[in-house]
């Protein structure tokens, strides 16, 4: 290990210790408990198109009483079928969009835009680099098609800029062929948005499985964004997964600012607000370590936290224990103003 991986090592180990004094007295640090989160993402699953009306005011009125002033809709598009109101496509059974885009706007809260999800898409990366053109080509191809339909449905919403919801991991482009790839598919994507909307911004996401380590993961990430012109990474925390150690993130955090500002990007955080059950569930976190994970991204990142996902797990529509989530959370709030 180098001495700045050290020194890097022993700063980090302050956050931490905010967890384990969590643990320790079931009370938050004060430094902890007022770091603030500004953005959610929202997936537009099943369950959340089935949504009334009356529940979406709702889930906005708790959005509001956080603090949230950003949304990712993480997809707009899914498996090829809008959820909008559009002639030209099929659409899904339930077209939410420009009701959400409406209650963004009344509530103050600005949205990143989500392209179109395709359920397919960790399979079909699994194939080798020549067969993985034909169908990057395809969704580039298939994304101009719905653009026009999407920009008309986007064009009075509080738009903040464009997010990809192809997630990228830290494994299966390290290989040089498959990150050729990828960059061309990420610039043509890149290119394709701006020219719909000049001086927009395009946000992605990605991840780490602990296989590339922090300096590595930051070398990958500054290449991938230096040739395709995105803005904003995003990237997730994995404390909730299980995928990297709190005491381990802030490494990542560091490496990756460093390599995406001199790229001419921002990083922000994804904090996830969930456990990982060992039965494969997700239930919500407990909001000590939710804090703890809150107050280190604001500290290493340029760009605000934004939760995955208040929606699913820190909402009173969400069942109890995300409803005692979010009741903890704005208390611990309350005690920042008091």
């Amino acid at each position: 290990m180098t001495i700045r991986k050290a020194v890097s090592r022993i700063r980090w180990s302050c956050a931490f210790l905010i967890f384990a004094a969590v643990s320790l007295t079931g009370h938050l640090p004060a430094s902890a408990a007022c770091s603030g989160l500004k953005g959610t993402f929202l997936q537009l699953t099943d369950v959340q198109l089935a949504r009334p009306a009356a529940e979406w005011q709702q889930l906005f009125d708790e959005l509001r009483s956080i603090g949230i002033n950003t949304l990712f809709l993480q997809w707009t598009v899914l498996d090829r079928k809008p959820l909008f109101q559009t002639a030209r496509h099929e659409t899904a059974v339930y077209t939410p969009l420009a009701s959400i885009l409406d209650l963004a706007a009344r509530s103050g809260i600005h949205v990143w835009v989500g392209l179109a999800m395709d359920s397919s898409y960790w399979e079909e990366i699994k194939q080798a680099p020549e067969l993985l053109k034909p169908y990057f080509r395809r969704r580039v191809q298939e994304m101009a098609g719905f653009l026009d339909s999407l920009s008309a449905t986007t064009a009075g919403a509080p738009f903040a800029g464009w997010y990809i919801p192809d997630e990228i991991d830290d494994r299966t482009w390290l290989d040089p062929d498959k990150r050729t790839v990828l960059k061309r598919y990420l610039a043509e994507t890149v290119a394709l948005l701006k020219a719909r909307r000049p001086g927009s911004k395009v946000a992605i996401s990605g991840f780490s499985n602990s296989f590339a380590d922090p300096d590595l993961l930051a070398s990958f990430w500054a290449d991938v964004i230096r040739a395709s012109g995105i803005d904003l990474l995003l990237f997730q925390d994995g404390v909730g997964e299980g995928k990297v150690a709190l005491e381990d993130i802030g490494l990542y955090y560091e490496a990756l600012d460093r390599a995406v500002l001199n790229a001419g990007a921002q990083l922000g955080a994804v904090v996830e607000l969930f456990t990982l059950m060992p039965d494969g569930r997700r239930v919500p976190a407990m909001v000590g370590r939710i804090q703890a994970q809150i107050a280190a991204a604001n500290r290493l990142t340029s760009f605000p936290a934004v939760a995955f996902s208040i929606p699913d797990y820190m909402s009173h529509l969400a069942g109890r224990q995300a409803s005692n989530l979010l009741t903890n959370f704005l208390s611990a709030r309350r005690g920042c103003r008091s």
